[in-house]
């Protein structure tokens, strides 16, 4: 028996898109990192990164049963 494995790279690109927004409001808003552009746009494009990369590499979950 041969199961399909369904990965999810939208949805690892949208997670560390957001996760990466959230990331660097909080630094600037705490103070630990200057306020420029690069500080805005460094940690969301890194999340979205980690979030595709993470999506084709972390385990699947088994397939619910009834």
């Amino acid at each position: 028996m041969s199961a399909e494995v369904r990965r999810r790279p939208v949805l690892g690109f949208f997670a560390g898109l957001f996760f990466g927004l959230g990331l660097a409001l909080v630094l600037i808003v705490l103070g630990a990192v200057p306020t420029t552009w690069v500080w805005l746009a460094v940690p969301p494009i890194v999340g979205m990164v980690l979030g595709v990369v993470l999506a084709y590499v972390a385990p699947v979950r088994g397939a619910k049963t009834s």
